[in-house]
């Protein structure tokens, strides 16, 4: 491994569709699936505290109007949350205010949480996933993924949603956050 003084997320001045991506700008989120710690020792294995949960940072996301309305995003095929999601078939989308950068980072794995990641803001458990607390949140059921590029778009109906005060919510335009 080497190390470098450069940036090497910077945006290279070869990739015009990078930069174009970069200046749409998009409210950040974070997609959860699974359970958090309840606690409670699974059967079998009481070092196991229960949680089998994961989350990913997402801008990449549009909700869609029908009946039911539906959500599609992108997610990195690699991911643990990728695998949580076919394996329970829902997720939940929570969004972003200005102080939640720290948890935006740590979600897209630029920051180390000690403990993991849903250590860092209020979560709570729901039929569809985890969610932060005191924020505009949905509960989706996956109806479908397929590889699209390097990632993988999941789409989904939109089963529950929770409108909070979005005092300042959180953007990613140009490689920075902006609350807007």
């Amino acid at each position: 491994m080497t190390i470098h003084s450069t940036n090497p997320f910077a945006d290279p001045v070869n990739e015009p569709a990078r930069q174009l991506r970069g200046r749409l700008g998009a409210r950040v989120t974070i997609w959860a699936a699974g359970e958090l710690d309840t606690g409670t020792p699974r059967s079998g294995d009481a070092g196991d505290r229960g949680e089998r949960a994961a989350g990913l940072t997402v801008s990449s996301m549009m909700t869609v109007p029908g009946n039911p309305w539906r959500v599609a995003g992108l997610v990195n095929v690699d991911s643990d949350l990728a695998e949580l999601i076919a394996e329970t078939g829902t997720l939940t989308i929570s969004l972003l205010n200005g102080p939640d950068e720290e948890i935006s980072e740590t979600f897209s794995g630029a920051l180390p949480s000690l403990g993991g990641p849903f250590r860092r803001g209020d979560w709570e458990d729901s039929p569809w996933g985890p969610h932060l607390k005191g924020r505009t949140w949905a509960g989706v059921s996956i109806e479908g993924t397929r590889p699209l590029g390097w990632l993988l778009e999941v789409t989904g109906t939109l089963d529950r949603i929770e409108i909070a005060d979005d005092p300042a919510p959180l953007h990613h335009i140009r490689g920075r956050y902006r609350a807007l």
